[in-house]
C-alpha cells in the first residue's frame, strides 16, 4: 500500500512539475509578445510625437513642404469635376410649364361651387367656415366668387400674380372685409395659374446636365509635384497624399491598432516553430530576440528619416538572428520582423510595405543559405552581410525602376552606405548582445574552439592528458549532436572547456600522471575526493576570470551532475573511515539541457574507456562499456531533466560505439592507451571518477 501511495505521489509531483514548466514557458512567450507590443506602440507614438505631427500635412492648413509623387497613378480630380458640373448646372435658371388644362379645371371648379358641391374642391376647414356663415353672406360670397372667377379665370401666370389679381378685384367689392377674406381663400383654391414654375423639373434638368459633364482625370508620374509648400491642403490633396504613402499629422490610431493586431497574431508563429525544434530557447534568448526586433524597428525609422536605405533594417535582423539562433527559427523571425518594421516606418505606403515584404522574404532565404556554414572570421561575416545588403539594394532599385520612378546616383550611394553601416552595426553589437542576454553566436563558438585560445593552450601545456580527453569528448559529443539535430558548435565548445578546472591541480588527475606515480595513493580518500570534486568549482572560477560565456559555464557545472565518486567512497569505507555520502558527491546541478547531458555521457564514456587496462579485442566490448555507462547515468537520475527519448538514447549509444570502434580498431593500442598502461594501478583506477 505504501509503495502504491509512493507511486501516486511521484506521479502527482511529475504532473505538477510538467505544469510548472509549461506555465514557465508560457510566461516566456507572453513576455516576448508583450515586449514587442510595447515597443511597437512606443515607436509609432514616439515617431508621431517627435516628428510626424510637426512635419506632416494637415487638411485645411498650409503644406509644411513640397510633396512629390512616389509612384505613377491615375486620380479622379473630384474638385475640378465638381466645379465643372456646378458651372454647367448653374446655366439652368428655372423651368416654366404651360398648363393647357387650367381653363377647363377652373370652369369645373366654379360650376361645382355654384351647385354647392364643396367636397373635393375646398378643404374641410374652408368648407366648414363657409357653411357656418349666415345665408345672406353665403349668397353674396357665392355671387362674387362666380363673377370674379369668370373674370380672372386662368389669366394669372403664377401664384403670386393670381393673388395680386384677386385682391385688386376685391377692392371694388362692397362687402365686409371678413367676407372678402373668405372670397380670397375660395378663389385662391378654385383658380390655378396658367404658367407654372416646375421646381422638380428644374432640379432634374440640372442633374441631367451635370451628369453629362465627363470626370476630370489626372495622370501623375513619379517625381511630379502633388502639393506645393505653403499650399492649402484640401481633402482632395489629402486623399492623394495618403494614397502615395505620406502620413498626416493626425494621431495614427489606425496604424497602431493594425500593427498591434499583426504582432499579436504573427508572434504565435515563431513560438509554434520553436516548440518543434530540438534546440529550445531559454527565457534570456527570447528576451534577446525581442530586443533585436525592437532595435531593428527603431533603426528602420531612423534610417527612413535620413531619406534613404528604406526597408534595409532586415539586413541587421538577418545578421543577428542567423548568427545566434537556429536557422530554421531565424528564417521566420526575419520574414515577419522585417515586414513589421516596414509597417511601423511606412504604414500608409503600400508600395514600400510590399517592397519591404519582398526584401524580408529574400533576405530570410538568402541568409539561411549564407550562414549555414559559419565563416570563421568577423571580416568574413561583414563581407557576407555587405554583399547581402547590395543584393537587397539592387532589388529595391529594380522595383523602383519597374514602377517608373526616376533613378539617380544618390540612390546608388545610399545603397553602398547603408549596406556598410548595417554590416558594421551587426558586428559591433554582436558582443553586446552576447554579454547582456547570455546568448552565444556560432561565430563566437568557432573562435572559442580555436586551439590558439589561451585556456586551450594552457591545457595543451599544463594538462596534456586532460586536453586530449576534452578533444575526444568533443568528437564523441559532436558526432551524436549531428544525429540529434542539436547545436553541434555549442556542444563541441562545451566539451573543450568542461574540464578547465583541472588546470589548478593537473597532476591529481590520472590522465596527466605521466610518471606512473598516482598522487592519490598517499592521500586519504576524503581528501582525494574533495580535490577532484573541486575541479568543478575551480573551473567556474577560471571561466569567470576568463569571461567565458555563461552558456559554456553550464557545461562546467553540470558535466558530472550529482554523481557519487564510488571509487573513493568504497575505499574510505573499506579503510573504516568515518564518511558521509555528500563528501563524495559532486555539487551539481544535474544536466538541465540535452546539450550538457550529451557532454556528460561523452565525458563518462571516454573516461571509462581510458580506465581499461588492456586493448579491445571486439566491438562488443566497446558497446558493453557504452551501454554500462549510459545505463548508470539513467539509473542515477542524472538525465531526468534532459528529455531524451528512448530512440534518442539509442542513437547516442550507437553513435558513441561507431566513433570509438573506428578509433580503437584502427590500431592495436592507441596513444592514449599507452599512457594508461604506463600508469596502470593494480589497486584500481579513479579515472572514471574525474
Amino acid at each position: 500500500m505504501r509503495e502504491k501511495d509512493s507511486r501516486t505521489f511521484k506521479l502527482i509531483m511529475e504532473q505538477l512539475s510538467f505544469r510548472n514548466m509549461f506555465a514557465r514557458e508560457r510566461r516566456h512567450y507572453m513576455l516576448f509578445r508583450l515586449i514587442l507590443l510595447i515597443s511597437a506602440f512606443l515607436l509609432i507614438t514616439g515617431n508621431w510625437y517627435l516628428f510626424e505631427r510637426k512635419t506632416n500635412y494637415r487638411t485645411g492648413y498650409p503644406s509644411p513642404k513640397t510633396y512629390f509623387a512616389i509612384s505613377s497613378a491615375v486620380y479622379e480630380d473630384r474638385e475640378a469635376t465638381k466645379e465643372l458640373r456646378e458651372r454647367a448646372a448653374s446655366r439652368i435658371v428655372d423651368v416654366v410649364a404651360k398648363d393647357e388644362k387650367t381653363a377647363s379645371a377652373v370652369t369645373r371648379n366654379l360650376t361645382a361651387f355654384k351647385t354647392g358641391s364643396y367636397s373635393g374642391i375646398l378643404s374641410e376647414e374652408l368648407a366648414g367656415l363657409f357653411k357656418s356663415l349666415p345665408a345672406a353672406s353665403r349668397r353674396s360670397i357665392t355671387r362674387e366668387v362666380l363673377r370674379l372667377g369668370r373674370e380672372i379665370g386662368s389669366r394669372a401666370e403664377n401664384a403670386d400674380e393670381q393673388s395680386a389679381m384677386i385682391w385688386h378685384e376685391l377692392k371694388s367689392v362692397q362687402l365686409p372685409q371678413a367676407d372678402k377674406n373668405v372670397i380670397y381663400q375660395i378663389l385662391n383654391t378654385l383658380l390655378s395659374p396658367y404658367i407654372m414654375h416646375d421646381s422638380e423639373m428644374t432640379e432634374r434638368l440640372k442633374n441631367d446636365i451635370a451628369s453629362h459633364v465627363p470626370v476630370v482625370i489626372r495622370n501623375v508620374q513619379p517625381g511630379a509635384v502633388l502639393v506645393q509648400k505653403g499650399q492649402i491642403v484640401t481633402k482632395q490633396n489629402a486623399s492623394i497624399l495618403r494614397s502615395q504613402g505620406y502620413s498626416s499629422a493626425s494621431f495614427p490610431i489606425h496604424q497602431i491598432i493594425f500593427v498591434l493586431l499583426i504582432i499579436t497574431v504573427w508572434s504565435i508563429w515563431p513560438v509554434w516553430i520553436e516548440n518543434g525544434l530540438r534546440q529550445r530557447l531559454t527565457q534570456s534568448e527570447w528576451m534577446y530576440t525581442a530586443a533585436v526586433l525592437a532595435l531593428t524597428w527603431l533603426l528602420e525609422i531612423v534610417f527612413a528619416r535620413l531619406n534613404g536605405g528604406y526597408a534595409m533594417a532586415v539586413l541587421g535582423l538577418t545578421g543577428w538572428l542567423c548568427l545566434t539562433l537556429p536557422v530554421s527559427l531565424s528564417y521566420h523571425l526575419i520574414l515577419g520582423g522585417g515586414t513589421i518594421s516596414v509597417l511601423i516606418a511606412f504604414n500608409n505606403n503600400q508600395t514600400l510595405v510590399a517592397l519591404g515584404f519582398l526584401l524580408a522574404l529574400f533576405s530570410a532565404g538568402i541568409g539561411r543559405i549564407m550562414f549555414i556554414d559559419y565563416p570563421g572570421r568577423r571580416g568574413s561575416i561583414w563581407k557576407r552581410l555587405f554583399l547581402l545588403g547590395i543584393l537587397l539594394g539592387i532589388i529595391t532599385l529594380f522595383v523602383n525602376w519597374g514602377a517608373g520612378m526616376p533613378l539617380n546616383y544618390k540612390q546608388t550611394v545610399n545603397l553602398f552606405m547603408f549596406s556598410a553601416v548595417w554590416s558594421t552595426l551587426v558586428i559591433a553589437l554582436l558582443p553586446i548582445w552576447e554579454s547582456v542576454f547570455d546568448v552565444i553566436s556560432s561565430l563566437r563558438l568557432l573562435e572559442l574552439c580555436d586551439q590558439s585560445q589561451p585556456l586551450l593552450k594552457r591545457l595543451q601545456l599544463e594538462a596534456p592528458g586532460t586536453y586530449h580527453h576534452t578533444l575526444m569528448t568533443g568528437n564523441l559529443a559532436l558526432a551524436a549532436a549531428d544525429k540529434l539535430k542539436l547545436n553541434g558548435a555549442l556542444i563541441r565548445a562545451g566539451a573543450y572547456y568542461h574540464d578547465i578546472g583541472k588546470l589548478k591541480n593537473p597532476r591529481y588527475f590520472i590522465e596527466n600522471q605521466l610518471s606512473g606515480e598516482n598522487l592519490h595513493d598517499n592521500l586519504q580518500p576524503v581528501l582525494s575526493a574533495q580535490i577532484i570534486i573541486s575541479h568543478v568549482r575551480e573551473g567556474l572560477e577560471i571561466a569567470s576570470a576568463s569571461r567565458l560565456p555563461k552558456s559554456l559555464c553550464r557545461f562546467i557545472a553540470e558535466h558530472h551532475g550529482t554523481t557519487v565518486m564510488k571509487y573513493f567512497y568504497n575505499k574510505a569505507t573499506a579503510l573504516g573511515e568515518d564518511t558521509i555520502l555528500p563528501q563524495f558527491t559532486y555539487p551539481g546541478p544535474k544536466p538541465q539541457s540535452m546539450e550538457t547531458a550529451l557532454v556528460m555521457l561523452a565525458d563518462s564514456v571516454e573516461a571509462a574507456l581510458k580506465a581499461r587496462n588492456k586493448p579491445f579485442e571486439a566491438e562488443e566490448e566497446i558497446r558493453a562499456i557504452v551501454e554500462s555507462v549510459v545505463r548508470s547515468k539513467i539509473d542515477e537520475g542524472q538525465l531526468d531533466n534532459a528529455e531524451f527519448t528512448l530512440r534518442e538514447m539509442q542513437i547516442i549509444k550507437e553513435t558513441f560505439t561507431s566513433v570509438l570502434v573506428s578509433i580503437y580498431h584502427s590500431r592495436e593500442v592507441s596513444e592514449i592507451e599507452d599512457i594508461v598502461h604506463k600508469i596502470k594501478d593494480e589497486k584500481g583506477s579513479p579515472a572514471d571518477e574525474n
